[in-house]
Protein backbone atom coordinates (compact mmCIF):
# COMPACT_ATOMS: atom_id res chain seq x y z
CA UNK A 1 0.00 0.00 0.00
CA UNK A 2 1.53 3.25 -1.47
CA UNK A 3 2.08 6.07 1.56
CA UNK A 4 0.25 9.60 1.35
CA UNK A 5 2.71 12.66 1.31
CA UNK A 6 0.34 15.31 2.89
CA UNK A 7 3.13 18.14 2.40
CA UNK A 8 2.67 17.66 -1.69
CA UNK A 9 0.02 19.73 -3.28
CA UNK A 10 -0.21 17.81 -6.00
CA UNK A 11 -2.41 14.54 -4.44
CA UNK A 12 -1.95 11.94 -7.31
CA UNK A 13 -1.59 8.70 -5.64
CA UNK A 14 -3.55 6.01 -6.75
CA UNK A 15 -5.73 4.03 -3.78
CA UNK A 16 -6.88 0.69 -4.00
CA UNK A 17 -8.95 -1.89 -1.18
CA UNK A 18 -5.85 -3.80 -0.74
CA UNK A 19 -6.60 -5.01 2.53
CA UNK A 20 -8.91 -7.44 1.52
CA UNK A 21 -10.63 -7.19 4.51
CA UNK A 22 -12.33 -10.74 5.53
CA UNK A 23 -15.70 -11.32 7.16
CA UNK A 24 -15.00 -13.19 10.64
CA UNK A 25 -17.34 -12.02 12.49
CA UNK A 26 -20.68 -9.97 11.74
CA UNK A 27 -22.13 -7.86 14.60
CA UNK A 28 -24.72 -6.33 12.55
CA UNK A 29 -26.90 -6.21 9.51
CA UNK A 30 -29.71 -3.30 8.03
CA UNK A 31 -31.53 -3.59 4.61
CA UNK A 32 -33.83 -0.53 3.82
CA UNK A 33 -35.87 -0.38 0.34
CA UNK A 34 -37.34 2.94 -1.01
CA UNK A 35 -40.04 1.33 -3.62
CA UNK A 36 -40.72 4.93 -4.81
CA UNK A 37 -36.86 5.73 -5.78
CA UNK A 38 -36.39 2.03 -6.71
CA UNK A 39 -33.28 1.73 -4.28
CA UNK A 40 -32.12 -0.74 -1.86
CA UNK A 41 -29.24 0.15 0.57
CA UNK A 42 -27.66 -2.88 2.72
CA UNK A 43 -25.48 -2.20 5.64
CA UNK A 44 -23.08 -5.15 7.41
CA UNK A 45 -21.47 -4.32 10.23
CA UNK A 46 -18.79 -6.76 10.84
CA UNK A 47 -15.61 -7.45 12.79
CA UNK A 48 -16.23 -4.87 15.08
CA UNK A 49 -14.83 -1.99 12.84
CA UNK A 50 -15.83 -2.13 9.36
CA UNK A 51 -19.03 -1.79 7.53
CA UNK A 52 -20.11 -2.50 4.01
CA UNK A 53 -22.87 -0.37 2.11
CA UNK A 54 -24.06 -1.75 -1.01
CA UNK A 55 -26.33 0.32 -3.07
CA UNK A 56 -28.84 -0.97 -5.74
CA UNK A 57 -30.87 1.22 -8.16
CA UNK A 58 -33.48 -0.32 -9.89
CA UNK A 59 -32.42 -1.20 -13.48
CA UNK A 60 -29.02 -0.40 -12.40
CA UNK A 61 -25.70 -2.72 -10.44
CA UNK A 62 -25.22 -2.92 -6.92
CA UNK A 63 -22.11 -1.03 -5.83
CA UNK A 64 -20.69 -2.07 -2.67
CA UNK A 65 -17.70 -0.22 -1.23
CA UNK A 66 -15.80 -0.89 2.30
CA UNK A 67 -15.89 1.89 5.57
CA UNK A 68 -13.10 1.55 8.41
CA UNK A 69 -15.27 3.03 11.03
CA UNK A 70 -12.05 4.01 12.96
CA UNK A 71 -12.51 7.17 10.09
CA UNK A 72 -15.68 8.19 11.08
CA UNK A 73 -17.84 10.60 13.02
CA UNK A 74 -19.71 9.16 15.69
CA UNK A 75 -22.66 11.53 15.60
CA UNK A 76 -25.13 11.01 12.71
CA UNK A 77 -26.51 14.14 11.05
CA UNK A 78 -30.45 14.02 10.16
CA UNK A 79 -30.62 15.56 6.48
CA UNK A 80 -34.18 16.56 5.51
CA UNK A 81 -34.64 18.07 2.37
CA UNK A 82 -38.22 19.08 0.97
CA UNK A 83 -38.42 19.64 -3.12
CA UNK A 84 -40.55 22.98 -2.45
CA UNK A 85 -40.75 24.23 -5.76
CA UNK A 86 -42.03 21.30 -6.73
CA UNK A 87 -44.97 20.37 -4.21
CA UNK A 88 -46.03 24.87 -5.14
CA UNK A 89 -46.29 23.66 -9.29
CA UNK A 90 -48.12 20.57 -8.22
CA UNK A 91 -50.36 22.88 -5.89
CA UNK A 92 -50.62 25.42 -8.77
CA UNK A 93 -51.63 22.74 -11.11
CA UNK A 94 -54.03 21.60 -9.00
CA UNK A 95 -55.82 24.91 -8.63
CA UNK A 96 -55.64 25.49 -12.25
CA UNK A 97 -57.13 21.98 -12.70
CA UNK A 98 -59.88 22.58 -10.53
CA UNK A 99 -60.81 26.05 -12.26
CA UNK A 100 -61.17 24.47 -15.16
CA UNK A 101 -63.39 21.97 -14.14
CA UNK A 102 -65.33 24.13 -12.80
CA UNK A 103 -65.88 26.48 -15.86
CA UNK A 104 -66.47 23.20 -17.87
CA UNK A 105 -69.38 21.94 -15.61
CA UNK A 106 -70.56 24.43 -13.54
CA UNK A 107 -69.68 27.90 -14.63
CA UNK A 108 -72.17 29.82 -17.45
CA UNK A 109 -69.31 31.00 -19.85
CA UNK A 110 -69.36 28.97 -22.65
CA UNK A 111 -66.52 27.51 -24.15
CA UNK A 112 -65.77 25.03 -26.26
CA UNK A 113 -65.72 21.88 -24.28
CA UNK A 114 -63.47 19.43 -25.96
CA UNK A 115 -60.51 22.52 -25.70
CA UNK A 116 -61.71 22.69 -21.90
CA UNK A 117 -61.70 18.48 -21.62
CA UNK A 118 -58.33 18.24 -22.97
CA UNK A 119 -56.48 21.45 -20.79
CA UNK A 120 -57.95 19.75 -17.53
CA UNK A 121 -56.70 16.39 -18.32
CA UNK A 122 -53.17 17.67 -19.01
CA UNK A 123 -53.81 20.04 -15.86
CA UNK A 124 -54.13 16.78 -14.10
CA UNK A 125 -51.73 14.51 -15.48
CA UNK A 126 -48.97 17.40 -15.21
CA UNK A 127 -49.91 17.89 -11.16
CA UNK A 128 -49.58 14.33 -10.99
CA UNK A 129 -46.25 14.13 -12.54
CA UNK A 130 -45.04 17.30 -10.67
CA UNK A 131 -46.31 15.45 -7.36
CA UNK A 132 -44.33 12.09 -8.09
CA UNK A 133 -41.07 14.22 -8.93
CA UNK A 134 -41.13 16.55 -5.66
CA UNK A 135 -41.27 12.75 -3.91
CA UNK A 136 -38.65 11.88 -5.72
CA UNK A 137 -36.47 14.97 -4.98
CA UNK A 138 -37.35 15.00 -1.35
CA UNK A 139 -35.27 12.98 1.02
CA UNK A 140 -34.77 12.38 4.86
CA UNK A 141 -31.96 10.46 5.99
CA UNK A 142 -29.24 10.12 8.16
CA UNK A 143 -25.60 10.75 7.25
CA UNK A 144 -22.14 9.75 8.36
CA UNK A 145 -19.31 11.76 7.95
CA UNK A 146 -15.49 11.72 7.86
CA UNK A 147 -14.16 12.95 11.19
CA UNK A 148 -11.69 15.66 9.81
CA UNK A 149 -12.56 15.82 6.20
CA UNK A 150 -16.33 16.17 6.31
CA UNK A 151 -17.39 13.58 3.59
CA UNK A 152 -21.19 12.13 3.71
CA UNK A 153 -20.00 8.29 3.70
CA UNK A 154 -22.78 6.70 5.14
CA UNK A 155 -26.44 6.98 4.10
CA UNK A 156 -29.44 5.48 5.61
CA UNK A 157 -33.08 6.27 4.73
CA UNK A 158 -34.51 7.78 7.87
CA UNK A 159 -36.72 5.43 10.00
CA UNK A 160 -36.74 2.54 7.24
CA UNK A 161 -37.95 -0.80 7.36
CA UNK A 162 -39.23 0.99 11.00
CA UNK A 163 -38.10 3.60 13.75
CA UNK A 164 -37.53 1.00 16.20
CA UNK A 165 -34.98 -1.10 13.99
CA UNK A 166 -33.53 1.50 12.76
CA UNK A 167 -32.71 3.88 15.92
CA UNK A 168 -30.87 0.09 17.29
CA UNK A 169 -29.00 -0.15 14.25
CA UNK A 170 -27.94 3.71 14.02
CA UNK A 171 -27.44 3.20 18.35
CA UNK A 172 -25.17 0.44 17.39
CA UNK A 173 -23.07 1.68 14.71
CA UNK A 174 -22.34 5.03 16.86
CA UNK A 175 -20.84 2.81 19.71
CA UNK A 176 -18.75 0.61 16.97
CA UNK A 177 -17.11 4.18 15.98
CA UNK A 178 -16.09 5.37 18.92
CA UNK A 179 -14.89 1.56 19.92
CA UNK A 180 -12.93 1.18 16.49
CA UNK A 181 -11.49 4.49 17.69
CA UNK A 182 -10.84 3.16 21.00
CA UNK A 183 -9.03 0.45 19.94
CA UNK A 184 -6.93 2.45 17.33
CA UNK A 185 -5.81 4.89 19.84
CA UNK A 186 -4.54 7.41 16.85
CA UNK A 187 -4.14 11.31 17.41
CA UNK A 188 -5.23 13.22 14.64
CA UNK A 189 -2.12 13.74 13.21
CA UNK A 190 -1.58 9.57 12.22
CA UNK A 191 -4.89 9.56 11.41
CA UNK A 192 -5.55 12.49 8.84
CA UNK A 193 -3.44 10.46 6.63
CA UNK A 194 -5.05 7.33 6.99
CA UNK A 195 -8.60 9.48 6.43
CA UNK A 196 -7.43 10.72 3.07
CA UNK A 197 -6.06 7.73 1.82
CA UNK A 198 -9.49 5.50 2.70
CA UNK A 199 -11.79 8.63 1.21
CA UNK A 200 -9.39 8.46 -1.83
CA UNK A 201 -9.61 4.98 -2.28
CA UNK A 202 -13.95 5.48 -1.63
CA UNK A 203 -13.67 8.45 -4.63
CA UNK A 204 -12.08 5.95 -6.72
CA UNK A 205 -14.47 3.19 -6.18
CA UNK A 206 -16.81 5.98 -7.20
CA UNK A 207 -18.72 5.61 -3.50
CA UNK A 208 -17.88 9.54 -3.54
CA UNK A 209 -17.99 12.13 -5.96
CA UNK A 210 -14.75 13.87 -6.94
CA UNK A 211 -16.25 17.17 -6.02
CA UNK A 212 -16.47 16.05 -2.13
CA UNK A 213 -13.23 14.48 -2.18
CA UNK A 214 -11.53 17.60 -3.13
CA UNK A 215 -13.59 19.22 -0.36
CA UNK A 216 -12.32 16.89 2.39
CA UNK A 217 -9.12 17.11 1.09
CA UNK A 218 -9.00 20.84 1.60
CA UNK A 219 -10.22 20.68 5.29
CA UNK A 220 -7.61 18.19 6.11
CA UNK A 221 -4.72 20.16 4.44
CA UNK A 222 -6.32 23.05 6.63
CA UNK A 223 -6.17 21.22 10.21
CA UNK A 224 -4.01 22.25 12.82
CA UNK A 225 -2.63 19.14 13.36
CA UNK A 226 -1.44 18.90 10.04
CA UNK A 227 -0.51 22.32 9.65
CA UNK A 228 1.44 22.03 12.77
CA UNK A 229 3.10 18.63 11.70
CA UNK A 230 4.76 19.91 8.97
CA UNK A 231 5.65 23.23 9.78
CA UNK A 232 2.84 25.49 7.47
Amino acid sequence: MEEIDLSASDDSTLFTDEDQVAINKVNLELRQESKLKGIVREFTIFNDIQCYQSVKKKHGRKHKFRINLTLLDPEPKHEYSLAANWLITTGITAILSFLLIYVGWFSSIQLNQNIITILTALGITFCFIAFLIALLKSHDRILFYSKFGGAPVLEFINKNPDRASFSEFIDTLSQHILMAQQQANLNPIQQLPLELKELRRLKNEAAIPSDIYESAKKRIFRNKAFTSANGV
